[in-house]
């Protein structure tokens, strides 16, 4: 009787005739017991979260550093400032890396930066060396965000991509959650220096992880898809008119997630009267629906809207203003678990938007110049990231209306998903 061979344990789906960067006929694939193409996404989605767990790890770490270091509270608030302004201009240079040395480069030197810095911060004795590695590490964090994406765009076909792209962003809460959940543990264990030394030791490791076993679909080189050269192309091919509106577009979206992250436990307990512990697990479930709003979004956007991402940007953003406007009007008095709905329902478009819009950035900027491209728009993004939240906070310190405040944020909102609808959006 003879011998039926095993299906082999990966599938390099960069075969599939459905796989959208390439016109030419492809081999069928056979059928695998792990699909190769999730698993380079996971790896990808390994190194955004190791990095998260240092960019969101140490600013949850601020209360230990204060005290060991004696400094001032607008001190210890530069530390997110620090890392944010880091990832800032170093943005674009992260996309020209991805462009030209490939995925597998830019993910482990993004958490080869990242990892060596964060050894810098728990030496440190004083507050500027703090800052400055704090700076340096945000350097290293601007690279798995294009980096992930792009090795989306190379091993999915545009019927998966959605979904692929939104599991890939929901690395950040992830990485968030991961912090937040064992770092001050450390911190009161052993000392906030061996808490952020683990965490930059779980970067060399993610480091290690993309060094041995990521690669490039049918061994694409780095610095060429499918023959052309990827260091190719000026400012103004990169920065078109659609790029532009959605760079400003993600410049203002990003306020409703920071809006509710940064003020919610303080906004329920001066309206609703809610302890801040209650509205601790509230935020946690902000982050788990957020990170499923993520990957739904994808889905929906694969599925129902055929491939189509700048559909489920509009509806995602258009839910998003309206949810501002249900959570800042809540009268006095309404059932915690009418405002858990409310939030969580929030946290799912207001967070959930941004898999669609990296997607539609980067099949808008083709395979060539994806790296770049992103790294433009989120250079556009973080501005606004950075500007927004504080905007919010003075404006109820001057007015003492939270309302007021939240009618804005929504405003902001509206004008975001205003700015897509001009958006030509790629076949």
């Amino acid at each position: 009787m003879p011998h039926k061979p095993s299906p082999p344990l990966y599938r390099d789906i960069s075969h599939d005739t459905a796989f959208a960067s390439d016109t030419e006929t492809r081999v069928q694939p056979t059928r695998a017991l792990i699909p190769l193409h999730w698993l380079m996404l996971s790896i990808a989605l390994l190194a955004q979260i190791t990095v998260s767990i240092v960019t969101q790890g140490v600013p949850i770490l601020a209360p230990f550093i204060q005290t060991d270091l004696g400094l001032t509270r607008g001190q210890v608030g530069l530390f997110n400032s620090a890392i944010m302004a880091g990832s800032l201009v170093s943005m674009f240079a992260a996309g020209w890396v991805v462009d030209v040395k490939g995925e597998r480069a830019a993910l482990m030197w993004g958490n080869f930066i990242v990892g060596t810095f964060c050894l810098t911060v728990a030496a440190t004795q004083g507050f500027m060396t703090a800052l400055l590695a704090l700076f340096a590490a945000g350097i290293g964090a601007s690279f798995p965000t294009p980096a992930g994406s792009r090795a989306v765009m190379m091993w999915f076909p545009v019927a998966k991509r959605g979904v692929a792209m939104g599991v890939r962003q929901t690395g950040i809460p992830v990485g968030g959650a991961l912090a937040a959940a064992t770092l001050p543990a450390i911190a009161v264990a052993a000392g906030w220096r061996i808490a952020v030394v683990v965490s930059g030791a779980v970067c060399f490791l993610s480091m290690a992880v993309c060094w041995f076993s990521y690669r490039s679909p049918d061994g694409a080189t780095a610095g060429a898809v499918h023959g052309k050269p990827a260091a190719r192309g000026h400012l103004r091919d990169i920065l078109t008119k659609d790029i532009m509106l959605l760079g400003l577009a993600g410049a203002l979206l990003p306020l409703g997630q920071f809006a509710l992250i940064t003020y919610l436990a303080l906004y329920l307990k001066e309206t609703q009267n809610i302890p801040i512990t209650t509205t601790a697990t509230l935020l946690v479930g902000a982050q788990i629906a957020g990170a499923a709003g993520r990957i739904l979004w994808g889905l929906w956007s694969d599925r129902w809207f055929r491939q189509h991402r700048k559909p489920a940007l509009v509806w995602a953003s258009v839910f998003s203003t309206a949810g501002s406007l249900v959570l800042g009007w809540l009268p006095p008095g309404v059932p915690l678990w009418l405002i858990g709905l409310v939030v969580l329902m929030y946290a799912f478009n207001t967070i959930g938007w941004h898999g669609s819009w990296i997607a539609m950035l980067a099949e808008i900027a083709g395979p060539t110049k994806q790296g770049r491209t992103l790294g433009m728009a989120m250079t556009i993004m973080y501005p606004g990231i950075i500007a927004f939240p504080p905007l919010f906070g003075l404006l109820v310190d001057y007015t003492h209306s939270w309302r007021l405040a939240w009618s804005v944020a929504a405003a902001v909102l509206a004008v975001g998903t205003g700015l897509i609808l001009p958006v030509r959006e790629k076949k």
